[in-house]
C-alpha cells in the first residue's frame, strides 16, 4: 500500500509538471511573466513568451549562456530574489507597448516591447538592446 502511495503521488506530480503554463492575457502581464522567468533562469518559458525570430533567439541565448556559464552563484541568487519595478507602461498603439522597468537587485532601468500578434502577446526582446520600433 505504501509503495503505491508513492508511485501515485510520483504520477501526479510529473502529470502536474507537464501541464502548459497559461500565457499571460495582456502586454504588462506578459512583460512580467517574461522578466521574472528571465531573473529566475527559467528561459524555456521566457521563450514561449517572446517573437521567435533569428534576433530575439540570438539574444536571449546569449543571456542564458551568460547566466549558466559566467554569473556567480551570488548574482544568481539575487537575481531569483529580486522583484520587478515598473517605471512606466508606453501604449504605443493598441498592439505595441513598451515597459520601462528595472529589478530590485541590479536596479538598472531597461525597455521591453511587447507586441500583439494573431491575438498573443508576445516580448520583441531585440528592443531592449536596439530600441527599435
Amino acid at each position: 500500500m505504501k509503495k503505491l502511495s508513492v508511485i501515485l503521488f510520483i504520477a501526479v506530480g510529473l502529470y502536474a509538471c507537464k501541464q502548459k503554463r497559461e500565457r499571460p492575457a495582456d502586454a504588462l502581464d506578459t512583460a512580467r511573466a517574461f522578466i521574472e522567468s528571465s531573473l529566475k533562469g527559467d528561459y524555456a518559458w521566457a521563450r514561449e513568451l517572446m517573437i521567435k525570430d533569428s534576433l530575439n533567439l540570438y539574444e536571449l541565448d546569449i543571456i542564458e549562456k551568460k547566466y549558466k556559464d559566467e554569473m556567480s552563484k551570488k548574482d544568481k541568487e539575487g537575481y531569483k530574489n529580486a522583484t520587478i519595478v515598473v517605471h512606466s507602461v508606453d501604449n504605443v498603439s493598441d498592439s505595441v507597448v513598451i515597459v520601462n522597468y528595472s529589478n530590485t537587485y541590479k536596479n538598472k532601468p531597461m525597455p521591453l516591447k511587447v507586441i500583439k500578434r494573431d491575438g498573443i502577446w508576445q516580448v520583441d526582446f531585440n528592443y531592449t538592446f536596439t530600441g527599435n520600433l
